[in-house]
């Protein structure tokens, strides 16, 4: 199930590699000719390609490197940044196509099978922003500042297009390139960041939706998301400005929200892929099993990573970190937990009223799953039950047992009758 993102290192190492081996003439760098434009098209087109590559980092920066390879010319293709050399961005169009593939195919089979698949993509789209955010962002902050600055931009200065540079004057007081590179860096990174994380919250509902129409439904929506913000910006710079600034506006106010449900997605994925078996000893350590909240709890927002911990007078009491990195907080359960619930990927803690109705309250790892009892015992849990696709899970195998056992003539040993 590691084999794509393998794939993936190797093809891009594979990449560099190449590239750097690859002959080319040492040619003297042409300083390209200063093309009077509209005040800000630079920083325009710049925040466009940010906010298109956050939308899918792979498929953003192979489309922007092939584009550039393309319309260069070949005496000056040596001069382009390295995700624009043919065997970098045709090793992000394998990987692409993989993922593609498994798309396509993963409509045909189980959700038990594409599952672990959609995981493997999910972390092949952090290892792709991390890339995009290390090496190919600070490149277009890099030349936006160049440019601005009337500078030659180098090996990137084939990056624009030829398209010169312009002055805008809220710049006008920043002098030189390196005020202006401190400025457009953190700017850069940052709106990528919260761009990414909002698009990113949706490969992680992918990932967790057993039901294959939303998870076409998602990819469509992201994948005309990114064809917006492509034709915007190909109509003209300032029309893509004008799309991707609400974007990058309405993705920093829910940038918490989309934080807590990608390191959801993240802790949940490892121990899937993992295949991590929590024991009875990891349960009965003090320090607490590790959840997130399944609702909001005095000031712990939905879904933060945190710690159950019992009290000396049998009360739940839920620690955690806001940002993971910040003061530890803690919170004491307002509701009894008085249940335990099996789930598919993962169990819960569970709050059952007395007219029979239940409220989910903490969601444990999947690393748990195969302790519950130990769990319910650790914690005081009365009732322990299973999920609903667990029960038609179950019973869907049961009749496929009964259906076996009539065919093959060796019926099956009811449960009560066994051992």
């Amino acid at each position: 199930m590691k084999s794509l993102v393998v794939v993936f290192c190797a093809l891009v190492v594979l990449g560099l590699t190449g590239h750097a081996a690859e002959e080319v003439p040492r040619e003297e760098p042409q300083t390209p000719a200063v093309d009077a434009r509209l005040p800000g098209v630079v920083l325009s087109e710049g925040i466009s390609q940010i906010t298109g590559t956050a939308v899918s980092p792979l498929l953003g920066m192979s489309a922007v490197g092939a584009w550039k390879y393309f319309n260069t010319p070949a005496d000056q293709r040596h001069l382009l940044p390295w995700y624009c050399h043919h065997w970098v961005w045709g090793s992000f169009a394998v990987v692409l196509a993989l993922c593609f593939t498994k798309d396509v195919l993963g409509a045909a089979v189980p959700a038990l099978v594409k599952k672990p698949l959609d995981f493997v993509e999910l972390f092949e789209d952090k290892l792709s922003a991390l890339v995009v955010s290390g090496a190919f962002v600070p490149l277009i902050a890099s030349t936006m500042a160049k440019l601005e600055t009337g500078a030659p931009a180098d090996g990137a200065a084939v990056f624009s297009g030829g398209m010169g540079y312009a002055t805008v004057p809220m710049l006008a007081m920043l002098d030189g390139y390196w005020a202006k590179f401190a400025l457009f860096l953190p700017l850069c990174l940052g709106g990528f960041l919260v761009v990414w994380l909002a698009c990113h919250s949706i490969n992680v509902i992918i990932a967790m939706s057993p039901f294959g129409l939303v998870d076409i439904a998602l990819k469509l929506f992201k994948a005309g998301l990114l064809l917006l913000i492509t034709a915007a910006a190909f109509i003209s710079p300032f029309l893509g400005l004008l799309v991707c600034v609400p974007l990058i506006v309405v993705a920093f106010f829910i940038s918490g929200w989309t934080f807590r449900l990608t390191v959801f997605g993240t802790v949940i994925g490892l121990d899937v892929l993992s295949r991590r078996k929590a024991d009875s000893k990891e349960v009965r350590d003090g320090r607490g099993v590790l959840a997130f909240n399944a609702r909001a709890m005095a000031k712990a927002p939905v879904r933060s990573l945190g710690r159950v911990c019992k009290e000396a007078d049998g009360s739940l009491r839920f620690e955690y970190r806001p940002w993971l990195v910040m003061p530890k907080c803690e919170v004491v359960l307002d509701g009894p937990v008085n249940g335990i619930e099996r789930g598919v990927l993962f169990p819960s803690m569970m709050c059952w009223q007395a007219d029979g109705r239940a409220r989910r309250e903490l969601v444990l790892l999947p690393r748990y799953g195969n302790c519950v009892p130990q769990v319910a015992a650790r914690y005081g849990l009365e009732k322990v039950t299973d999920s609903l696709l667990v029960r038609g899970f179950n019973s869907a195998k049961q009749r496929w047992s009964d259906v076996m056992a009539f065919v093959t003539g060796k019926p099956r040993l009811a449960e009560s009758q066994m051992g």
